[in-house]
Protein backbone atom coordinates (compact mmCIF):
# COMPACT_ATOMS: atom_id res chain seq x y z
CA UNK A 1 0.00 0.00 0.00
CA UNK A 2 1.37 3.40 -1.01
CA UNK A 3 1.00 6.28 1.42
CA UNK A 4 -0.59 9.50 0.28
CA UNK A 5 1.61 12.60 -0.17
CA UNK A 6 1.89 14.74 2.94
CA UNK A 7 2.10 18.52 2.73
CA UNK A 8 4.03 20.28 5.48
CA UNK A 9 4.14 24.02 4.91
CA UNK A 10 5.09 24.45 1.26
CA UNK A 11 6.83 21.08 1.15
CA UNK A 12 5.23 17.92 -0.24
CA UNK A 13 6.58 14.55 0.90
CA UNK A 14 5.98 11.11 -0.58
CA UNK A 15 7.41 8.38 1.67
CA UNK A 16 9.83 5.93 0.10
CA UNK A 17 8.68 2.42 1.11
CA UNK A 18 12.23 1.12 0.52
CA UNK A 19 13.56 3.34 3.32
CA UNK A 20 11.00 3.42 6.13
CA UNK A 21 11.68 5.21 9.39
CA UNK A 22 13.35 2.53 11.56
CA UNK A 23 11.30 3.14 14.72
CA UNK A 24 7.60 2.70 15.43
CA UNK A 25 6.13 6.19 15.88
CA UNK A 26 2.61 7.52 15.36
CA UNK A 27 3.77 9.86 12.60
CA UNK A 28 7.24 9.24 11.18
CA UNK A 29 9.48 12.16 10.27
CA UNK A 30 9.80 12.89 6.59
CA UNK A 31 13.26 12.69 5.06
CA UNK A 32 14.47 15.51 2.84
CA UNK A 33 14.95 13.10 -0.09
CA UNK A 34 11.21 12.35 -0.06
CA UNK A 35 10.24 15.98 -0.74
CA UNK A 36 8.72 16.39 -4.20
CA UNK A 37 8.86 20.10 -5.11
CA UNK A 38 12.66 20.21 -5.33
CA UNK A 39 12.80 23.31 -3.13
CA UNK A 40 14.08 21.38 -0.13
CA UNK A 41 16.63 19.37 -2.14
CA UNK A 42 18.04 22.59 -3.55
CA UNK A 43 18.37 24.12 -0.07
CA UNK A 44 19.94 20.95 1.35
CA UNK A 45 22.45 20.79 -1.50
CA UNK A 46 23.54 24.36 -0.78
CA UNK A 47 23.75 23.62 2.93
CA UNK A 48 25.81 20.48 2.34
CA UNK A 49 28.20 22.34 0.05
CA UNK A 50 28.75 24.95 2.77
CA UNK A 51 27.32 27.72 0.60
CA UNK A 52 25.16 30.43 2.14
CA UNK A 53 21.40 29.95 1.94
CA UNK A 54 18.95 32.76 1.23
CA UNK A 55 15.94 33.62 3.40
CA UNK A 56 13.53 31.32 1.54
CA UNK A 57 15.96 28.39 1.63
CA UNK A 58 16.54 28.96 5.34
CA UNK A 59 12.78 28.94 5.96
CA UNK A 60 12.41 25.67 4.02
CA UNK A 61 15.23 24.08 6.02
CA UNK A 62 13.57 25.26 9.23
CA UNK A 63 10.23 23.72 8.19
CA UNK A 64 12.04 20.47 7.47
CA UNK A 65 13.97 20.47 10.75
CA UNK A 66 10.87 21.36 12.72
CA UNK A 67 8.75 18.48 11.40
CA UNK A 68 11.64 16.05 11.72
CA UNK A 69 12.44 16.92 15.32
CA UNK A 70 8.80 16.90 16.39
CA UNK A 71 8.38 13.34 15.07
CA UNK A 72 11.76 11.64 15.51
CA UNK A 73 12.77 9.29 18.27
CA UNK A 74 15.30 11.10 20.47
CA UNK A 75 17.59 9.91 23.23
CA UNK A 76 15.54 9.73 26.43
CA UNK A 77 17.33 12.65 28.08
CA UNK A 78 16.96 15.02 25.11
CA UNK A 79 14.80 18.09 25.65
CA UNK A 80 12.69 18.02 22.47
CA UNK A 81 10.84 21.25 23.28
CA UNK A 82 14.10 23.15 23.81
CA UNK A 83 15.65 21.75 20.63
CA UNK A 84 12.58 22.62 18.52
CA UNK A 85 12.56 26.15 19.96
CA UNK A 86 16.10 26.71 18.68
CA UNK A 87 15.23 26.03 15.04
CA UNK A 88 13.85 29.52 14.35
CA UNK A 89 17.09 31.02 15.70
CA UNK A 90 19.20 29.37 12.99
CA UNK A 91 20.49 32.03 10.57
CA UNK A 92 23.43 30.62 8.62
CA UNK A 93 24.67 27.43 7.03
CA UNK A 94 27.16 27.16 9.89
CA UNK A 95 24.33 27.48 12.46
CA UNK A 96 22.49 24.62 10.75
CA UNK A 97 25.66 22.52 10.63
CA UNK A 98 26.30 22.97 14.36
CA UNK A 99 22.65 22.20 15.14
CA UNK A 100 22.68 19.05 12.98
CA UNK A 101 25.87 17.92 14.73
CA UNK A 102 24.22 18.44 18.11
CA UNK A 103 21.14 16.51 16.99
CA UNK A 104 23.37 13.61 15.99
CA UNK A 105 24.51 13.46 19.62
CA UNK A 106 20.83 12.91 20.55
CA UNK A 107 20.51 10.08 18.04
CA UNK A 108 18.94 12.07 15.21
CA UNK A 109 20.44 12.21 11.71
CA UNK A 110 18.45 14.83 9.81
CA UNK A 111 20.66 15.02 6.70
Amino acid sequence: MTEEPEQIGELVFVPNPDYPYPFAVPKPPRFWMEEQTGVLASAVELYMSGAPVNKQQLEVLQIYLHQYLERAVLASNANRKQLVARINKLRTTRDIERFADELAEWGVEVF
